[in-house]
């Protein structure tokens, strides 16, 4: 049986045979014959060239996230809850006893440090570097700069412990290609780096206020998906794993009986200092915020929402605590944190706000509620000093 066919050399028409080569009447060229002429067969090589180049880039991404996820695997392994508490502990439930001023519970915020980010000085104006080493020291400026405020901005008196809020977005993450390409280390090396750093200054607050209490959630830089997800969203996070990996540590030092986490397995983490009640969250979940007024409609529309939503659980809150939006703002009942990095790429090409690496820091008071709040800043002011008078008056 036979079949008539292109032939590739003259576009005449030729004859397969049973051997599957064939002969062109016309030319007598002598070998495989084709169905479409040479035109279309060079546009379906083309198209077929591209399709495969798209699948070895799509390959090579997958199999460098399934290595990192053989990876967290394998660093996991059998984790213990003996020292996870799902509430508040005790300690920040009564009245502190003893002779003195009662400030109440500080709460340091330390949320958004995107550890292994790389900011580029000449793609942000020159106004902004970051990297794992200034990440390290600006880390140690906002713990000492929070110690040093308390004890010397506010009178001697009674503190009681100390809140630390991990607020997620604790690593830079691998959801962007350009993240993985341009970061200083791995995910993995981020966890492993900002571990050992968070750990001696959770020892260091232990040992300036007694005791500490550490409420964790997640970020959406650390999920180990490209798209958001919502079953299983902390457990297949990093934070998740460097959270567990904190309170392993400190469990196994002398800092045991001192320090407390709460790793919740949901969103959000909600205690109580003395009557005031606190709802952690990141805040990836909340949207917009492109508007004149920013992002304080659809902080306050989420807010609103998380508020009918938990007040009809019986769990109602007074404030809530949240950090992804790297602007750091005390609204009424609204808590927002800043970022370490500062101002970046990101938001350079966005149009945000130039604002400072800063993290939040304030007071709970057994009656009053919260009470003194403030920033603290990251890095060293550039001018240092002021030769403008103390005040004037235009003339």
């Amino acid at each position: 049986m036979t079949t008539e066919l292109k032939c590739p050399k003259c576009g005449g028409v030729g004859v397969r045979g049973s051997t599957g080569r064939g002969q062109c009447k016309k030319c007598n060229y002598g070998g495989v014959l084709y169905m479409f002429d040479q035109t279309g067969m060079a546009a379906r090589l083309k198209e077929l060239q591209s399709q495969n180049r798209s699948l070895e880039q799509e390959n090579k991404r997958l199999s460098a996230e399934s290595s990192d996820v053989a990876a967290l695997r394998q660093m996991i392994g059998t984790i213990g809850s003996r020292i996870i508490t799902p509430d508040s502990p005790a300690w920040l439930l009564p009245k502190p006893s003893g002779k003195g001023t009662v400030h109440g519970i500080p709460t340091l915020m330390l949320s958004d440090l995107h550890w292994g980010e790389v900011v580029f000085p000449k793609q942000v104006n020159n106004i902004n570097s970051y990297n794992v080493t200034i990440a390290k020291k600006r880390l140690a400026r906002v713990v000492e700069g929070s110690v040093r405020l308390l004890r010397e901005t506010l009178s001697p008196g009674l503190f009681g412990g100390m809140v630390v809020i991990l607020g997620g977005d604790m690593v830079d993450g691998a959801i962007h290609d350009e993240l993985r390409e341009t970061g200083e280390l791995t995910v993995i090396e981020s966890v492993i780096s900002v571990h050992d750093a968070l750990v001696p200054h959770l020892y260091a607050l232990a040992d300036e206020f007694g005791r500490l209490h550490v409420p964790c959630v997640a970020g959406n830089h650390g999920r180990l998906d490209k798209k958001p997800r919502i079953k299983q969203r902390q457990k297949l996070n990093f934070d998740w794993m460097l959270y567990q990996f904190l309170a392993r540590t400190i469990a196994e030092s002398k800092y045991k009986d001192k320090i407390t986490f709460q790793i919740p397995d949901g969103d959000d983490a909600s205690y109580r200092i003395y009557n005031t009640g606190y709802l952690l969250t990141h805040g990836d979940k909340f949207t917009g915020g492109n508007g004149i007024c920013g992002p304080i409609l659809p902080w306050m529309r989420g807010d609103m929402k998380t508020r009918k939503q938990y007040g009809a659980m019986g769990q109602s809150y007074d404030w809530m605590a949240m950090g992804h939006w790297h602007q750091l703002r005390y609204l009424d009942g609204i808590i927002v944190n800043g970022c370490l990095p500062g101002f970046n790429e990101y938001a350079m090409r966005m149009g945000f706000g130039c604002e400072p690496a800063q993290q939040a820091l304030w007071l709970t008071h057994p009656v009053r509620g919260l009470t003194f709040r403030e920033a603290i800043w990251a890095d060293e002011p550039l001018n240092k000093t002021s030769r403008e008078p103390w005040v004037s008056v235009s003339k």
